[in-house]
């Protein structure tokens, strides 16, 4: 009886692995495709410009802006006149 178990549970994984290698070739299929996807997201990336050189210019004329460098600099020359900062 027990080797007859072992047959039929043989014939099963007979009919099974042929099933499962298709399923695993179709996960496969898709996580290479997802892998293509991501990997020219990337390198479509690299090609934009630096950071800065897209932001260089937008706060031009921003009164908001210009009250933050006149902060920064009044900031900068107290430092300075307590012999705390740059040139001192």
């Amino acid at each position: 009886m027990r080797r007859l178990h072992f047959i039929v549970e043989f014939l099963g994984a007979l009919i099974y692995l042929p099933g499962m290698s298709r399923t695993l070739e179709k996960r496969v299929e898709k996580l290479e495709h997802k892998l293509a996807e991501l990997t020219n997201g990337v390198t479509a990336r690299k090609s934009r410009k630096k950071d800065w050189q897209r932001t260089f210019g937008l706060s031009r004329g921003d009164d908001g802006f210009k009250e933050m460098v006149n902060l920064g600099q009044q900031y900068r020359r107290s430092l300075r006149d307590k012999g705390n900062g740059a040139g001192s």
